[in-house]
């Protein structure tokens, strides 16, 4: 006959866990078109983990989170996900080789955004970025961003934003200067957060 104490150990064992104590595995909330992971067609049910690769076709569009980070691409994208110790799960080091990223970050463990021209360092920030062999668009859309140049590793720029929103670079390999905010609005920064339970950041 169960016990009282194995009864409930079962029925917290159900329980969903609080998201920090959750596996850093991915969750696919939106898929439209073409979408692959590892050259295989992607599905609601893949789990996205360190050391695979997210490519969307010329319809692909996906939205996902994976831990407490969520994500879009837009079609003609390619992300790698990484994790820079190689025994830790957790997804801390993305590089996007072409394509475009909207991404929200949780306050807390650094994240490395790489791009073909520049190193961006992320901590509790909202970002977006299309990568192309040798140029970049990147808007820190809310929080503090660092730019590196990827090809000597040497500071290019630190922002940090308070009030001020939508702070956008047009990176080379060797500068990053002013750009206009587009291609991406403040309501998809905001619906990222909401993936994964944050209030809207504006």
């Amino acid at each position: 006959m169960t016990s009282r104490r194995q009864f409930f150990a079962t029925f917290a064992a159900l329980l969903p866990l609080p998201a920090a104590a959750q596996a850093p595995w991915g969750v696919v909330h939106e898929l439209v078109g073409d979408v692959t992971l590892n050259d295989f067609p992607l599905t609601r049910q893949s789990a996205l983990q360190a050391g695979q690769t997210i490519r969307t076709g010329a319809d692909g569009r996906v939205w996902f989170s994976i831990g407490t980070d969520a994500y879009f691409l837009r079609p003609n994208s390619r992300l790698r996900l990484d994790a820079s110790r190689s025994k830790e799960p957790i997804i801390d080091f993305l590089r996007l080789v072409t394509g475009a990223l909207g991404a929200t970050f949780a306050r807390g463990t650094r994240r490395t955004l790489i791009a073909p021209t520049a190193t961006i360092g992320i901590r509790g920030t909202g970002v977006y970025l299309e990568a192309a062999p040798d140029v970049a668009y990147f808007c820190t859309c809310f929080g503090s961003t660092e730019l590196s140049s990827t090809a000597t590793g040497q500071m290019m720029e630190s922002i940090p934003i308070s009030s001020e929103r939508h702070v956008a670079r047009r990176i080379t390999r060797d500068a990053g200067v002013p750009a206009p905010f587009e291609r991406h609005t403040s309501e998809e920064i905001a619906r990222l957060e909401q993936l994964v339970g944050r209030p809207n950041p504006f």
